[in-house]
């Protein structure tokens, strides 16, 4: 037992000061994009969607569904403004036709992706995104820990904010893609980024090989908004403006409510299909880390199977031999056998009469709180007797006092039945 108890103490200990550690040890971040509504680190968008959830009054919400399967969800008549957040192609063939219907009833898009090719540009759509697909986590904490910047431009002349507004983004959260505009009359660029670009050129046939230009200074489209029917669809080239760090750093938050204040104030709902993946990041916790990794996997559970060994061997019950205890023999009705022997051989009726005559006191008194022993109100004690048991007055005291009578005499079995069954008679009536 004392063993238990030491073992016992020792893993709460144990546990104790791992609780202890484990607070104290500093959290990792992961710069991996993810995007999801349950991601709480820099490249998830838990923080995002709970500022624009505060923000947007209206409401705002989270799906997993398609987009193809939302138009079936909701009514034709209720329109709703679709946020789309993801690093690589978001859309397939299928729900970019669920798109146009859904822009062509009214509804709104806002699509921040770092890479979209529309199937149909060249008749519905105007533009499409190119660049990364999906940046590298290295490369992205690095350029961000680097505070070098780049500087954006509102461009819309039309809403509620005017054009010129300039704010400060890292570069590596600018630089991943931009939106090429095929029709410049339905597309309309919101922001724009000028830099002096060296990398451009164009291939010369005389020579067969490509030459590049001079460095000029160039302006890429990194947001733009069309009209479709009676929706309309803006998109940006930064999806990861519109996640934890960006909403928190940088005038991210200035930038995705400057787009969605270009939209009309419906009801937001934001397409998570990510959330059900691995991908989704759904817990950072150092017991996930430790179950990823092979090695320390295998230690865990070699670690569980001892402590289950240990608790089986040392927590064992020590059996011992059970006597079998019989239960005491009832001896009541031997005793009564006993007695009433000894009264039969005696053949003292006297007696016998005035223990059941003191039976019989004891009994009224416990049914009916009357005492036949008190002579100074013995009275009131017939009266109140009568009252209970609905036996004349005068009869139970001639009875009773012949009974106390031969108490002291010697009376016969006869007579000793006759006032032993009287006094059962007016015992039957109280109860």
């Amino acid at each position: 037992m004392k063993s238990m108890r030491t073992f016992i103490i020792a893993v709460i200990v144990l546990f104790v000061a791992m609780m202890f550690i484990e607070m104290a040890t500093p959290r990792h971040f992961s710069w991996e994009p993810t995007y999801t509504h349950v991601d709480e680190q820099p490249f998830g968008c838990a923080l995002f969607d709970s500022v624009m959830a505060g923000s947007l009054t209206q409401g705002y919400t989270t799906s997993t569904l398609t987009l193809s399967q939302l138009e079936k969800v909701y009514p034709a008549t209720e329109r709703h403004l679709y946020l789309i957040i993801a690093s690589n192609e978001p859309l397939s063939k299928t729900d970019q036709e669920a798109m146009l219907r859904m822009l062509s009833r009214g509804d709104q898009f806002l699509m921040a992706t770092g890479n979209f090719e529309p199937e149909y540009y060249d008749d519905d759509f105007g533009f499409q995104i190119v660049g990364y697909a999906y940046p590298w986590a290295s490369m992205l904490k690095n350029e961000v820990l680097e505070k070098d910047y780049d500087t954006l431009t509102w461009m819309a002349s039309t809403g509620p904010y005017g054009s010129g507004h300039e704010w400060h983004v890292p570069r590596q959260l600018n630089e991943a893609s931009i939106v090429e505009v095929f029709k410049s009359g339905i597309v309309k660029p919101l922001v724009t980024y000028t830099h002096f670009d060296n990398d451009r050129g164009h291939f010369v046939d005389d020579i067969d090989q490509w030459v590049p230009d001079p460095g000029v200074h160039v302006t890429d489209t990194m947001a733009a908004i069309m009209q479709y029917g009676k929706g309309k669809l803006l998109v940006s080239a930064n999806p990861l403006m519109f996640t934890n760090y960006g909403i928190i750093e940088y005038d991210g938050a200035t930038m995705a409510l400057r787009c969605l204040s270009m939209l009309e104030r419906y009801p937001v709902v934001r397409l998570d299909p990510m959330a059900k993946t691995e991908a989704a990041g759904v817990s950072e916790s150092p017991l996930r880390y430790v179950l990823r990794q092979p090695p320390m996997l295998w230690a865990t559970w070699l670690l569980v199977l001892t402590v289950v060994l240990a608790m089986v061997f040392t927590a064992r019950r020590r059996q011992r031999v059970i006597p079998v205890i019989e239960p005491p023999v009832n001896r009541a009705l031997e005793m009564v056998k006993h007695i009433g022997s000894l009264y039969f051989h005696r053949h003292d009726n006297a007696d016998l009469l005035a223990k059941k005559y003191q039976f019989f006191v004891e009994e009224v008194r416990r049914l009916t709180m009357i005492d036949l022993n008190d002579e100074s109100h013995i009275d009131d004690a017939y009266l109140q007797l009568q009252y209970h048991s609905g036996i004349a007055r005068d009869e139970l005291r001639q009875q009773l006092q012949n009974i106390v009578g031969w108490t002291s005499e010697q009376p016969t079995d006869r007579t000793l039945m006759q006032c032993i069954d009287y006094l059962n008679h007016v015992l039957s009536k109280l109860k």
